[in-house]
């Protein structure tokens, strides 16, 4: 019985891991970038910082600074998640520009003719995701809202046939 018991408690369990297998997890620090200004700035937790969902990393800023300004949200290793990747590839195909010129596809081939509309093109792709739509419902709570992204050495690769954009990504953030 005791064996049955562990057996569903560990099945359980596994399951319970892989639905949160998926969640991003953020950290924040108070950083100073102008004279006399101190802003937030987000970003991937990495060990050995403690992650926390994005709605708590919120809370803890807003509780910490009520007054506080979101400086930007760094997309760090999120631009791997299957789902912005979907996104970003689903718009980029309905582009003219992406199907008449499309990139040249390989590990970092960033510097290619049309890059600077492609990295327009990926902002607008990131802007309209799922992804962001759900980092906006957050904000939206503290009236703050995703209003822009930058990026630096974009690049495509395929894998398997599919195509992958590559970017250090963040996200401007502006209060409502």
């Amino acid at each position: 019985m005791k064996i049955t018991v562990r057996a569903i408690v560990a099945v359980f369990a596994l399951f319970a891991l892989s639905a949160f297998a998926d969640e991003a997890l953020w950290t924040a620090a108070l950083v100073h970038y102008d004279v006399g200004q101190d802003e937030w700035a987000i970003y991937p937790a990495v060990e050995p910082t403690p992650p926390q969902r994005f709605v708590d990393v919120l809370q803890v800023i807003h509780s910490k600074d009520k007054k506080g300004h979101i400086h930007s949200i760094a997309l760090g290793k999120f631009f791997t998640r299957a789902d912005l990747q979907s996104d970003v590839v689903a718009y980029l195909q309905k582009q003219k520009l992406f199907q008449t010129s499309p990139p040249p596809f390989g590990h970092n081939r960033w510097n290619f003719k049309n890059s600077g509309e492609m990295q327009r093109l990926v902002s607008d792709a990131l802007l309209q995701s799922r992804f962001v739509d759900s980092l906006n419902r957050d904000l939206a709570a503290y009236k703050w809202k995703i209003t822009s992204a930058g990026m630096e050495k974009l690049f495509f690769t395929k894998e398997d046939e599919k195509i992958v954009w590559h970017a250090i990504v963040s996200f401007s953030v502006t209060k409502q």
